[in-house]
């Protein structure tokens, strides 16, 4: 028998009995089967990615009497996966990052040389740059996703995982698989500016939702990672589902960019999944979680639209320095607006302490300054100022912004202060 084809059998046959004794035999924990997902899910994706960008820059190819369609036998990706994600995460829980990342890399370095010298695999000369590449945007990523998802800590870096994961299935794994079926050479074009500016538009609402559900639902948009509170403003102030909305919508570009008109399937997918999957299981869940809150902003915001006044917007406070030029003419412009539940104040109307920043206060306390005050105001407008108030408040966009402002010493300048500064003369 072919020495190549029994090891091969040997580690499938292992790695599918410590599945089946992880997941058949004890006892299960539930939040440990997660974390073990994420981990799954971001070195499946990249992985692949890594690997057959690997084999194409010539660090290493695998040998195999059949075409690779991912440059890579299954049965070895399928060990590769259970070896570098489920059984770390299994065994350690997170912990002992270092010496795991210090323990794989060993072994690698130890175990490439004797898979070459069985026939399994021929190593190219610079095929050590491949595995520090490996060792740090796969398998790195994934522990460290498991672990916080396991201990409930780092929120913003696992919502930020969430993210990587969905672009890199929306624009790498599903066109790779579109382009495979039609026996087409996948390539990545060069960037078209136009279906740029489309797949930022279309995508922009559900970054900015997930920006929200993270900071303020204190959660994630994955179901088994969910918020603890409900998200009624932002952009949850004019659809039920923006994130919904832009993954059905961004195939249409996609298939323009990658000249392949069988990702359009993928809108068709992705309605019968929201529709027969996804929906009800969130009416459900929502409606266990937040009882009548739900159940009320779901009668009057729109589910697969966005509608283009805030009707049921929670109340808002926004709060202007008083006898400064520059506030008292923003203020004096949303007082022209027609908004909808936005208190608009003068500072010395505020309850808690002085203030030297226009400050917006939501309907569960929070405070927003400056920048963010004025972007969160902009939502109580209309969809066209919330949009610009979306962009002011995002996170790159925002601190360059806030950047500019400071620079300009508007907050507490005198010279700026017209009415302060005749006072105090």
């Amino acid at each position: 028998m072919d020495t190549t084809f029994l090891i091969r059998s040997c580690l499938s046959f292992f790695c599918f009995l410590l599945l089946t004794l992880l997941f058949f035999v004890k006892k299960q924990n539930k939040n440990l089967n997660w974390s073990i997902f994420y981990a799954m899910l971001w070195t499946t994706f990249t992985l692949g990615i890594i690997n057959y960008c690997a084999v194409e820059n010539n660090l290493w190819y695998f040998i195999s009497e059949t075409p690779l369609v991912i440059n890579i036998p299954f049965d070895l990706f399928f060990v590769w996966i259970v070896l570098w994600s489920i059984l770390p995460v299994y065994l350690f829980r997170g912990k002992h990052t270092l010496i795991i990342l210090l323990s794989l890399f060993w072994l690698d370095l130890a175990l490439m040389p004797e898979l070459e010298h069985l026939g399994m695999l021929k190593l190219g000369d610079n095929w050590i740059m491949g595995e520090i590449t490996l060792m740090f945007l796969v398998w790195l990523p994934s522990y460290l996703w498991a672990g916080f998802y396991y201990r409930r800590t780092h929120l913003k870096y696992r919502t930020l995982f969430q993210v990587l994961t969905m672009t890199i299935l929306l624009f790498i794994i599903i066109p790779f698989i579109a382009k495979t079926h039609l026996n087409n050479p996948f390539t990545i074009n060069a960037i078209n500016p136009y279906l740029f500016q489309i797949v930022l538009i279309i995508a922009f609402p559900s970054l900015c939702a997930v920006i929200d559900l993270t900071n303020k639902g204190k959660g994630t948009p994955f179901p088994y990672d969910k918020t603890s509170k409900l998200v009624q403003n932002g952009v949850y102030a004019y659809c039920i589902n923006p994130i919904q909305w832009s993954f059905t919508l961004i195939f249409i570009p996609l298939s323009i960019y990658y000249e392949s008109y069988l990702l359009l399937l993928g809108i068709v997918i992705s309605i019968a999944y929201t529709i027969g999957v996804s929906h009800p299981q969130e009416n459900t869940d929502m409606e266990r979680r937040f009882g009548e809150a739900w159940i009320n902003y779901k009668k009057t915001v729109p589910s697969w639209r966005f509608s283009w006044k805030p009707k049921s917007i929670p109340k808002g406070t926004i709060y202007f320095k008083k006898n400064c030029n520059q506030c008292e003419q923003v203020k004096s412009w949303f007082s022209k607006r027609q908004t909808e539940d936005l208190l608009i104040r003068f500072s010395n109307e505020y309850e808690h302490s002085s203030l030297f920043q226009v400050t917006y206060v939501d309907y569960t306390g929070t405070e927003y300054k400056s920048i963010k005050a004025i972007a969160h105001g902009l939502e109580h407008i209309n969809l066209a100022y919330a949009s610009l108030g979306w962009f002011m408040r995002f996170p790159i966009i925002h601190t360059i912004l806030q950047y500019l402002i400071d620079t300009m010493d508007f907050n507490e300048n005198d010279e700026d202060c017209i009415l302060e500064k005749r006072n105090s003369d």
